[in-house]
C-alpha cells in the first residue's frame, strides 16, 4: 500500500548485558525487588448477604440466576499457582507509559496484548509515544528480533499472531468534524504491510476516539468490535459500538452492525468458532465501556465464560446483544458469567468477591488445564493498589484454590501456549492513585510472566512437567525508526536489550 512500508534496521549493540529475572516464586521477594505473595482464603458470603433477585423482567427476557461462589469439595493451596510462575524481562528501546487515566479516579494499566502464532512463537504489543511496538518473542520468552513499529497508531484494540507476522486493531489519524481518530485493522506479513483497512470514517458517519476493542480470528476472517462516536444524523455526538467482519485479505465483509449497545460495564467477543458473537453488559450508567473490565474465554464444550468487574450481578438479557447488570454494591466486585444456549441466551452469574471496602478492577480470565479457569483482578483499598489476585475456579465457579496475591498484574490478554501454559506481559511497577506534574510515569522494561499448568483441572493432584530450557542469549539492539506521519507507517523497532 502506498505510503506504508517496513524497513528493518538492526543496529549493532553498544553493549551486551544479561538480565536475569527468572523467578522461582518462593524466592520472589529477593529476586525481583519487592515481589511477594500470600494466601487469602476466599470469602463465600454474598456481597449483600442474599442471592440476587432472579425474577424475569417485564417483556419476558430470560433471567440470569446469580449467587455467591463457594469452595469446591477439594480445595488446594495457592502454591499450585505460586510454584509454577516464572518471570523474564526485556528492555524497551522506547518509553512505555504504563498507566492511563480512568473515570473512577484510579489509573488503569495501559493495555498490552500477547498473542501466540501457530508455530509457538509470540508477539507482544505495547504503546509508545505516537506508535505501537510489536515485539517478537520465541517460545522460551526471549526476544527473537527487532520490534515492528506502527507509527501514528494509538491504542491496542486486539492482536492476532501469525508465523509471518501479525494483525493489529488500532486507531489512526482521520479527517472528521471532531478531529478524532479512526479505527483501523493493519496486517503486517514478512516485514511488509499487507493491508490497512479503515473501519470508521465519513462514509459510515463515525469515529473511534477510544477503541476499548476486541479482535478475533477464526482461521478465515477477523471480527473487530470497538467503540464508535457518531458524527452526523441521529447518532451525532452519541456513543455506541460497532462490529465489522474483515476477510483474511483485508476486505470488509457483510454482517456485523453499525451501532450496537452502549455497554457501560464493558463488552466481550467470543472466538475460536466459525463465527464470532459479541455480548455487552449495561448497568445504566454513562460513558463508553471499559475494556479492562471484561474478559472472555471459550470452554472445552464450546460454552463461553465471561469475567467482569461490576457493582452488581448480571440479571437478565435486555436484547440479543445486551445483558443487564443490576447495581447493588458500593464497589466493583468480580462477577463470572457462564453463557450457554443459542446466541448465549442462558446465563448463570456467580460473584467471587464480597468485601465492599475493596474495589476489584482489571479482571481477566483464561483456561487452566482441561476444566479449570484462572481468574485475576487488581484490588484497591482507599484508592491504593493492594495486589493482584489469582484464583483457580471450576466450571461451576467454585473455588479450587485460595487467592494468590502478587504484584505481578495482568494488563491485557492472557495467551495460551501450545502445551496449555499461560503467558502475559506486564510492567513491574505499582500504580499510583494520581500522577504528578501532568505527566504519566514510564518504564523501559517489559516483563513476561509464564504460569505452567501443573494439573488438568479435573483432579487436585499436580503432575510434573518438563523444565523449560533456555536458548542462547540474542544480541541486543537499539531503537530507531522514521518520523511519524498522519497515516501510520511501520518500521523496524530495533528495540534494545540483552535478554535472559
Amino acid at each position: 500500500m502506498s505510503g506504508m512500508r517496513i524497513k528493518v534496521r538492526d543496529r549493532a549493540a553498544r553493549r551486551r548485558r544479561r538480565l536475569v529475572i527468572g523467578i522461582p516464586l518462593a524466592l520472589a521477594l529477593a529476586a525481583a525487588g519487592g515481589l511477594a505473595f500470600a494466601d487469602v482464603t476466599p470469602q463465600a458470603t454474598p456481597v449483600n448477604g442474599t442471592t440476587a433477585n432472579t425474577s424475569a423482567p417485564t417483556g419476558g427476557a430470560a433471567p440470569a440466576p446469580a449467587a455467591a461462589a463457594v469452595t469446591a469439595p477439594t480445595m488446594m493451596s495457592s502454591s499450585v499457582l505460586a510454584t509454577n510462575i516464572s518471570v523474564t524481562a526485556v528492555s524497551l528501546g522506547s518509553a512505555f507509559s504504563y498507566l492511563s487515566p480512568s473515570t473512577n479516579g484510579i489509573p488503569t494499566w495501559t493495555r498490552t496484548v500477547t498473542a501466540v502464532a501457530p508455530n509457538g512463537t509470540l508477539e507482544v504489543a505495547w504503546q509508545a509515544s505516537n506508535s505501537i511496538h510489536v515485539t517478537p518473542v520465541n517460545r522460551y520468552l526471549q526476544r527473537r528480533g527487532p520490534d515492528v513499529v506502527i507509527n501514528g497508531a494509538w491504542e491496542i484494540g486486539g492482536l492476532v499472531a501469525f508465523n509471518d507476522g501479525f494483525t493489529l486493531l488500532t486507531r489512526v489519524a482521520d479527517h472528521n468534524r471532531y478531529g478524532e481518530t479512526a479505527a483501523a485493522l493493519i496486517r503486517v506479513a514478512n516485514n511488509h504491510v499487507a493491508f490497512v483497512v479503515r473501519l470508521t470514517g465519513s462514509s459510515s458517519h463515525d469515529t473511534s476516539p477510544a477503541l476499548n476493542g476486541q479482535l478475533a480470528w477464526n482461521g478465515s476472517q477477523y471480527t473487530t468490535y470497538f467503540t464508535v462516536h457518531g458524527t452526523s444524523g441521529s447518532s451525532a455526538g452519541q456513543w455506541g459500538d460497532k462490529m465489522v467482519p474483515v476477510s483474511g485479505s483485508g476486505r470488509v465483509l457483510s454482517g456485523g452492525w453499525e451501532w450496537g449497545c452502549r455497554g457501560d460495564v464493558g463488552r466481550s467477543l467470543s472466538s475460536g468458532s466459525s463465527s464470532s458473537y459479541a455480548t455487552c453488559y449495561d448497568d445504566g450508567g454513562s460513558g463508553s465501556s471499559k475494556s479492562s473490565s471484561v474478559d472472555q474465554m471459550k470452554t472445552a464444550n464450546g460454552n463461553q465464560v465471561v469475567a467482569l468487574s461490576a457493582r452488581g450481578p448480571v440479571t437478565y438479557k435486555k436484547n440479543s446483544l445486551t445483558w443487564s447488570v443490576s447495581p447493588r454494591w458500593r464497589t466493583n466486585q468480580v462477577v463470572v458469567v457462564f453463557l450457554s444456549g443459542s446466541h448465549w441466551r442462558n446465563a448463570q452469574s456467580v460473584f467471587l468477591t464480597s468485601d465492599q471496602s475493596t474495589q476489584n478492577l482489571n479482571v481477566h480470565i483464561a483456561p487452566y488445564g482441561q476444566s479449570a479457569m484462572l481468574v485475576t483482578w487488581d484490588a484497591y483499598r482507599n484508592g491504593q493498589y493492594t495486589g493482584t489476585h489469582f484464583r483457580l475456579i471450576d466450571s461451576q465457579g467454585r473455588f479450587l484454590t485460595a487467592d494468590l496475591v502478587l504484584t505481578i498484574h495482568v494488563s491485557g490478554t492472557i495467551a495460551v501456549l501450545g502445551n496449555g501454559d499461560l503467558v502475559w506481559a506486564f510492567v513491574q511497577q505499582t500504580p499510583a492513585s494520581y500522577h504528578h506534574g501532568g505527566s504519566w510515569p514510564t518504564t523501559t522494561h517489559l516483563f513476561l510472566a509464564r504460569l505452567r499448568v501443573s494439573f488438568s483441572g479435573s483432579s487436585s493432584s499436580p503432575t510434573s512437567l518438563p523444565s523449560m530450557s533456555v536458548s542462547p542469549t540474542p544480541s541486543p539492539m537499539t531503537s530507531g525508526g522514521p518520523t511519524p506521519t498522519p497515516w501510520p507507517t511501520a518500521s523496524a523497532g530495533t528495540t534494545a536489550g540483552s535478554h535472559w
